[in-house]
């Protein structure tokens, strides 16, 4: 019990260095990139980004998700895994050339032809960068991932310094060194892990591709209704309101995100730990008491952050965007949910019940659209904030009952499920500013209390771990 414990947060320990060194690197690079770009090269760029976080799914079929799974799988040549997932990214490449090509020659379409190099190289260099990422995971060369990850970072930096400051490339400047950064992740992994030992010419057997096919296609889905789950309340908002309130809105989810991006790490750690210690008893209780630990961590930083939202908020945010704390707690409420739901996930994952993901994340994408369509023209950005929060409630609660269904782990969901009831109830509170801050200290007190043995458990393995570590 304690080695898969010892596992898990030696994962974890990696995988934030891999989302953290990255993050903080580009974070202080901002200045240079507004000083050196206009506001029109920054839309071109996040469209064109976007463009590719939006065709990847489709093109890739997801494939990365089964890579994972059946290179953990003992039953298969992980040659053939890996074979998989590469040709079928390297179709993904041919079509979307063929679909360029087209677009290029078509009399009304007029793309700049840096703009489409942009995107194919980009496709190519991404996808093979998490098919790596997700293979090296599954055979455990998780530092391969760690180090990759800090070289694109570094690459990035250097590449951008370089073009913007000494070549004045612009925004060229710009797509050239985050496609240099995507694609040394993707070499360094390569050569780092020696994954060419896995590279086969030889053809792989039919029975692969369709079981493999059968896990990730159902994540195609999943893949674009998470899209919209994030994506489309901005359009929305645009459509419904201003442009100033989408600049509210996206200030005011820089406080959740940061959570989200903690909790991010923790879930592909646990991804790897659930494939790997899959019981559908949950014997030893290592899958429930990983589900609460997480559930009372993500609980207890949420009702933190709303006590001092407000006080965030004055030193993070200007004047003109102060008032974006207001859309903060009920952004946190979507992340609490989202991780939850992708705890739950990881487990469909590692039985290969990837349906159920696809269909309660396409559910909770129709309901967030429909609640954004309704609640925007009358709430604007906190209407969007809360059909985010709901949408990803809905998803967690349907993929937690089923999940149920199918593993008995020991986890404690009365207190679980209290806890979150608790949170709403401190978000509706922290609507009012501090009028309302006693019941909101009131409130994270007693989550406190209800998780004071997690607590005092959690610090007690934290300095074991911390000795023997030192050891």
């Amino acid at each position: 019990m304690k080695s898969k414990y010892s596992y898990l947060f030696g994962n974890i320990k990696l995988f934030i260095i891999a989302s953290f060194i990255p993050k903080a690197l580009d974070l202080c690079m901002v200045s240079l990139y507004t000083r050196c770009l206009t506001d029109a090269d920054y839309g071109i760029a996040d469209l064109l980004a976007n463009t590719v976080q939006l065709i990847m799914p489709v093109l890739t079929l997801q494939i990365q998700d089964a890579v994972l799974r059946d290179a953990m799988d003992e039953r298969y040549q992980k040659k053939d895994v890996l074979g998989v997932g590469v040709r079928i990214a390297c179709s993904g490449g041919i079509i979307l050339l063929c679909v360029l090509v087209v677009l290029q020659a078509t009399p009304f379409m007029s793309i700049d032809i840096a703009y489409i190099l942009f995107v194919l190289i980009n496709y190519i260099a991404g996808s093979l960068n998490n098919i790596f990422s997700y293979f090296c995971r599954g055979i455990d060369r998780v530092k391969s991932v760690t180090m990759g990850s800090g070289l694109s970072a570094l690459i990035i930096v250097i590449c951008n310094v370089l073009f913007l400051t000494v070549f004045h490339w612009g925004l060229y400047g710009y797509l050239t060194a985050s496609t240099l950064g995507v694609l040394a992740s993707a070499a360094f992994q390569f050569f780092h892990a020696k994954l060419y030992k896995y590279i086969s010419f030889q053809p792989i057997p039919k029975t692969v591709y369709s079981e493999m096919l059968t896990i990730s296609i159902p994540m195609v889905f999943s893949a674009l209704a998470w899209w919209v789950n994030n994506a489309s309340d901005k359009y929305i908002l645009t459509w419904l309101d201003t442009v100033a309130v989408v600049g509210l809105y996206a200030v005011a989810n820089k406080v959740p995100s940061s959570l989200a991006l903690l909790s991010n790490v923790v879930s592909k750690a646990f991804s790897i730990s659930a494939i790997k210690e899959y019981d559908a008893d949950d014997t030893d209780g290592f899958i429930g008491h990983t589900y609460s630990l997480m559930s009372f961590l993500m609980t207890l930083c949420c009702s933190g952050i709303m006590l001092i939202n407000i006080p965030i908020a004055k030193i993070l945010f200007s004047d003109e965007f102060f008032s974006a704390w207001r859309f903060v707690p009920p952004l946190l409420l979507s992340v609490l949910f989202n991780q939850m739901a992708l705890l739950c996930q990881n487990v469909f994952l590692a039985i290969k019940n990837t349906k159920i993901i696809s269909k309660t994340l396409v559910s909770g994408a129709i309901l967030n659209t429909f609640l954004n369509l309704a609640l925007i023209p009358k709430f604007s950005a906190y209407g969007a904030a809360v059909a985010t929060a709901v949408g990803f409630g809905v998803v967690w609660a349907a993929q937690y009952v089923v999940l149920k269904r199918y593993i008995r782990f020991k986890n404690e969901p009365r207190k679980e499920v209290f806890s979150y009831l608790l949170l709403i109830l401190q978000a509706v509170l922290a609507q009012g500013g501090n009028s309302f801050i006693a019941g909101e200290l009131v409130i994270f007190v007693v989550l406190l209390i209800m998780y004071k043995k997690t607590m005092i458990k959690m610090i007690s393995y934290g300095l074991r771990l911390l000795k023997s570590t030192k050891k």
